[in-house]
């Protein structure tokens, strides 16, 4: 009962924000133009878009097993893919719980230790958040006039709504409990009570995974791999670009500038990036001095049809896994 409650409240949190940041990109806006816009959208990108978007999850699905495997697993490549996309399918609803149905799902299937894939996927986000920052970096160091402004202007609109004071609060309140837990964590070890011990060997076994992921031993394919993923959302960006006519003549190196700077909408807890990624993609428009019906069409286009296709090809993804685990029981009766 108190998870479910504990998932209703995070949802919750993730579509209020969502829908503020939303009704900021919305708001006084020719919502008919934009409409009008997004009909003269080119069939071809927009199914260019997917088989794009279908390779990113795959190449992704054969890094997360090359992290599981470096912690001494073995797994087939189907499964993880499966489980990958269950997870992905599922972070379009929820403000990152696919994360954790990835992991359990994984463990029902290939009986991997939901901690293991856990661990893996902790290291996996790291690196991933690593690229992005570096990404950020480099596009501030280049464009700091523009991206100025982007901040200036975000940063204006937001603080006119939200009250720092309760980030400040919840940070401290998560890096106490974090300190606490870290210094107690020795007489906790020592415990008998069966959900402590079980915590404490999830926790340990997070750590374990982890650490193997971040000192990897197939380095050159991991980071082959990595910027594979990370051409291939850039090359996604640039296929959404080209889709709509405001759009289709921005270089490929603005569909960078596009991806790195509305990385950020989707880092925050909003199911599917939906309104925080429309409202930084206008600000960056706006930023570059492009017509803003321009950026809302593309923000609604690029995170509609990543939306979608994540839709589509996770519930591929569920229909896998269901047919396989069935498959399997009915192997197991005989």
């Amino acid at each position: 009962m108190a998870d479910r409650l504990k998932k209703i409240i995070q949802n919750s949190i993730g579509l209020i924000i969502g829908g503020v940041f939303l009704f900021l990109t919305l708001n006084n806006k020719p919502l008919s133009d934009i409409w009008e816009s997004l009909q003269q959208a080119h069939i071809f990108y927009i199914a260019l878009s997917f088989v794009c978007l279908s390779l990113v999850f795959y190449l992704r699905a054969i890094r997360w097993k090359l992290l599981i495997e470096e912690t001494g697993e073995t797994v087939s490549q189907n499964k993880v893919f499966n489980s990958l996309l269950i997870g992905y399918f599922v972070n379009s609803f929820t403000p990152k719980f696919g994360e954790i149905l990835r992991c359990t799902s994984l463990q029902k299937s290939a009986k991997i230790p939901a901690s293991t894939s856990a661990g893996s996927v902790v290291a996996e986000r790291a690196y991933d958040l690593l690229i992005l920052l570096i990404g950020i970096v480099i596009i501030f160091w280049i464009e700091i006039d523009k991206i100025g402004h982007l901040l200036t202007s975000t940063l204006g609109q937001v603080s006119s709504i939200f009250s720092n004071t309760g980030l400040y609060i919840i940070f401290s309140v998560g890096l106490i409990f974090a300190v606490l837990f870290f210094a107690f964590l020795k007489q906790l070890k020592q415990s008998k009570n069966k959900i402590v011990v079980k915590l404490i060997d999830f926790i340990e076994n997070l750590l374990l995974a982890l650490r193997k992921g971040i000192l990897l031993q197939k380095r050159t394919k991991f980071f082959l791999l990595t910027a594979a993923i990370w051409l291939s959302l850039i090359l996604l960006n640039y296929i959404y670009l080209l889709s709509l006519p405001e759009t289709q003549s921005f270089s490929i190196a603005f569909a960078a500038v596009v991806l790195f700077i509305g990385g950020l909408g989707w880092a925050l807890p909003s199911p599917g990036g939906i309104g925080t990624t429309h409202f930084i993609l206008l600000q960056l428009f706006i930023a570059y001095q492009i017509d803003e019906k321009a950026g809302i069409s593309f923000g609604i286009l690029s995170n509609g049809l990543t939306f979608i296709g994540t839709i589509i090809i996770g519930g591929y993804g569920y229909l896998r896994f269901w047919l396989q685990t069935k498959n399997e029981k009915m192997q197991e009766h005989l």
